[in-house]
C-alpha cells in the first residue's frame, strides 16, 4: 500500500501506538537495569516530581522525546528520495547513538556512584541501551508502516569519503573546543576537576559521534531543491532539539538543574549549527554531483 493511500488518521494511530510501545519498552528496560534499584527516588526533588511524582514525569519525558523522533523523521523523511526503511534506520541509529554516548557523559552526581569508574560506565551503558533500543525500533517501525512504500531510491547528493572525514573532524574539533572553554571558565558545570581524563575523553568521543550523525542524516536532507535551511533542519530541529530534550531529564527530576542542562545542550546545538553552516558552505561546496 502506497503512503498516499494511507489516511492521515491511520498514520496518527500508527505513530501513537508506536510511541506508546516505545515508552513502555523504555520503562521496562530501565526497570531491569542492573543497579537501578540503588537509585533513591527521594533524591529527585524537582517541582515536577513533587507535583506529579517521579513515574508520571519519567513517562511524560519519554513521550515528548519519542514524539520528537517521530515528528522530524516523518516531516523530513517524507521529502527524502531514499527508501523508507533506510530513512528509519538513519534517524533511528542517530538518535540511538546520541543516547548511548550521551549517557556516558561524566556527570557522577546524576548516577548512583560517587566516582567515575567501571561501575559508572556499565550502569550508564545499560541506561543508554534502555533509551537507544526503543528509539531505534520506533523509527524502524514508523518507517515500515508509513514510509516504506512511498520512498524509493532516487537522485540524491552524497558525501565523498574525503568530505565525510572533513565534516566529522570539523564537528569534533569545534565541539571539543567549545566544551573545553565552557569547562575551564566554569560556564558549564562539569567533573573535569575531579575526573579530567574521562571527562575530556567523553567530550572528544561525543564530538566525533555528532560529526558521524551529520554525515548519516545528510543524504536525507540533501535530496530537496531548497538547501538554504538544510543546516538548520539537520543540526537544530533534528539533532540539536533532540539532544536538548534528552538532557532535560536531569532538570525534570533534580531541582535547580534545568537552566544548567539547557545551557549545556543549547551551547552544543549552537556550535553544531554554526559548524554545519561552515561545512555546507565551504567543505561541501563541490558536492554538486547527483548519483
Amino acid at each position: 500500500m502506497k503512503e498516499k493511500e494511507i489516511s492521515v488518521k491511520r498514520v496518527v494511530w500508527i505513530n501513537t501506538a508506536a510511541i506508546i510501545a516505545a515508552v513502555f519498552l523504555a520503562i521496562i528496560l530501565h526497570a531491569v537495569v542492573p543497579g537501578s534499584g540503588d537509585l533513591n527516588e527521594a533524591e529527585f526533588d524537582s517541582a515536577f516530581v513533587h507535583l506529579l511524582g517521579f513515574a508520571p514525569v519519567a513517562v511524560s519525558y519519554f513521550v515528548i522525546l519519542f514524539l520528537h523522533c517521530v515528528i522530524v523523521m516523518r516531516c523530513f523523511g517524507n521529502r527524502a528520495s531514499l527508501p523508507g526503511m533506510q530513512i528509519g534506520f538513519r534517524f533511528g541509529i542517530v538518535f540511538a547513538a546520541l543516547y548511548m554516548v550521551g549517557m556516558q557523559e561524566v556527570v557522577v552526581e546524576a548516577s548512583p556512584f560517587n566516582e567515575w569508574g567501571a561501575g559508572f560506565v556499565n550502569f550508564q551503558l545499560y541506561m543508554g541501551i534502555s533509551d537507544a533500543l526503543p528509539a531505534l525500533l520506533l523509527c524502524l517501525g514508523v518507517a515500515y508502516f508509513t514510509l516504506s512504500s512511498k520512498n524509493t531510491p532516487g537522485t540524491r547528493q552524497v558525501l565523498t569519503p574525503a568530505e565525510k572525514i572533513k565534516a566529522v573532524s570539523l564537528v569534533t574539533v569545534t565541539f571539543f573546543t567549545a566544551r573545553a572553554i565552557g569547562y575551564e571558565t566554569g560556564i558549564l558545570a562539569s567533573n573535569v576537576n575531579t575526573f579530567p581524563v574521562p571527562a575530556y575523553l567523553w567530550t572528544a568521543v561525543f564530538g566525533l559521534v555528532l560529526g558521524v550523525c551529520y554525515t548519516v542524516l545528510y543524504p536525507v536532507f540533501a535530496g530537496g531543491r531548497n538547501k538554504s535551511l538544510l543546516s538548520f533542519k539537520l543540526a537544530v530541529l533534528t539533532i540539536g532539539m533532540n539532544w536538548m530534550l534528552f538532557n532535560s531529564f536531569i532538570g525534570l527530576i533534580f531541582s535547580e538543574t534545568m537552566s544548567g542542562m539547557l545551557l549545556r545542550s543549547g551551547l552544543d546545538t549552537a556550535v553544531f549549527f554554526g559548524t554545519a553552516i561552515i561545512i555546507q558552505r565551504y567543505v561541501l561546496i563541490k558536492n554538486k554531483r547527483a548519483v
